[in-house]
């Protein structure tokens, strides 16, 4: 299992999009738990690049030919440093194979033969055993390595207001630190060697 390209070829805004992907996954990969190694650009790095991508595509959709040189120049700078996240995750892949299951990148399409996940069924919230806090369960998924479980606070169409929570499968799904009666967006996707499967329909829920 390899970690796809596809940014390569991306416009501004999926790149946008992808930088704020890959940056929210390295937080809870285990190939960073002791750190980010010199060479290899930081989450806060990927942000930065993304929040200037997204400055200079506002600036360029005047067609100004100055501004779209900056752009594209703005995006070079991106790509490279997902070259150096991806390159680092195939190296820590040699000892850790699970890190590759969640990376935040865009998955290739699915090779022959690896089966496609189906949509998670029966997402359902309940109060957490703390205050701020959710428990979280879903119907298993055959073949599911890990659940991603993003939760949104705001307008749930806005996909930077969704954060992500990795789990292993068996774990209990709790969420700590929510917003006391306010109410949030909850939604989940699997992972297997084929990469992430399609999110379930989002749920709300208030916390108390």
């Amino acid at each position: 299992m390899r970690i796809s390209s596809l940014y390569r070829k991306m416009n501004a805004v999926a790149l946008i999009n992808e930088l704020g992907s890959v940056a929210a996954a390295m937080e809870n990969n285990p190939a960073f738990k002791n750190g980010v190694p010199q060479g290899v650009s930081s989450a806060a790095a990927l942000l930065t690049a993304r929040e200037k991508v997204r400055f200079t595509h506002e600036a360029a959709s005047t067609h100004d030919s100055v501004k779209i040189k900056e752009r594209k120049a703005a995006e070079g700078e991106a790509v490279k440093h997902l070259d150096s996240v991806a390159a680092f995750y195939q190296l820590a892949a040699v000892s850790d194979p699970n890190v590759l299951l969640y990376t935040g990148f865009t998955p290739a399409p699915t090779r022959k033969g690896e089966p496609l996940l189906s949509m998670p069924q029966g997402l359902a919230i309940y109060q957490g055993p703390v205050l701020g806090s959710a428990a979280v369960t879903v119907n298993h998924l055959q073949g599911v390595m890990l659940w991603e479980l993003q939760v949104a606070e705001g307008d749930l169409s806005l996909e930077r207001n969704w954060r992500p929570h990795i789990f292993t499968v068996g774990d209990p799904m709790i969420i700590n630190g929510l917003t006391v009666e306010r109410e949030h967006g909850f939604r989940v996707r699997g992972y297997n060697r084929a990469g992430a499967g399609p999110w379930s329909p989002p749920v709300t829920f208030t916390p108390k």
